[in-house]
Formats: C-alpha cells, sequence, structure tokens
C-alpha cells in the first residue's frame, strides 16, 4: 500500500477528497476525462460538479495544512529540519508499506509526529 493512502486517515482529507484528488491529477495531465474521474468514485458516480466540489474541498484542505505547518515552523513550534526530514521520507518515489506494516508505520509516524511537534 502506498505511503498516502496509508497515512490518509491521519491526514484532514476524507477518503473521497483524497481519491477525488489522486483522479484529478490524471484529469490535469490528460490521461482521464473529468466525466471518467466523476464515475470512477468509489462507491457511487457523482455528477461531474459534485466531482470538482470535493477536489475543490481537498485542495482547500491541503492549503490549510501547508499554512498550518508554516505557522508551527515559524513560531518554532516545530522545528523545520524535522519536517524537512519527513518530507524526504514520505517523497520517495515508490514508497509503499506492506499492508501487515501499515499499523505499525502509523505508530512510528505517530511517535515521531509527537516529539517533533512542541
Amino acid at each position: 500500500m502506498s505511503i498516502p493512502s496509508t497515512l490518509v486517515r491521519q491526514s484532514n482529507l476524507t477518503e473521497k477528497q483524497f481519491e477525488s484528488l489522486v483522479s484529478y491529477i490524471k484529469v490535469v495531465t490528460g490521461e482521464m476525462r473529468y466525466r471518467e474521474a466523476a464515475a470512477s468514485r468509489s462507491g457511487k458516480p457523482v455528477t461531474i460538479g459534485a466531482y470538482y466540489r470535493t477536489v475543490q474541498q481537498g485542495r482547500n484542505q491541503i492549503r490549510m495544512s501547508i499554512v498550518t505547518v508554516l505557522v508551527a515552523v515559524a513560531t518554532g513550534l516545530v522545528n523545520a529540519e524535522d519536517v524537512r526530514k519527513l518530507f524526504e521520507v514520505i517523497g520517495r518515489e515508490n514508497a509503499v508499506v506492506a499492508e501487515e506494516d501499515k499499523e505499525r508505520f502509523s505508530a512510528v509516524l505517530r511517535t515521531l509526529l509527537d516529539r517533533i511537534v512542541m
């Protein structure tokens, strides 16, 4: 399982927002059309308007999360170097966690975050 899929439950994104954002990347790169992305959502297909609203909600959540990290770094609540290291681990290509290691990975991440956040 990919690391982002493992982390989404600990994020500010809903699973529908995450799923929509992942398919939106395919829409932007021309691999998929809006109609296909809306129809491919798990559960029942949604209208293009509902799909796009979900994408926008997810994008707003990401923006707010980034600003929150910036505020935490600027005020010294979080060390910028620690955040950089976490981003480096997550940003590695082909970063995958085996299904049986998912819970352990989440526990290690929670421990690291508890140490990083003042």
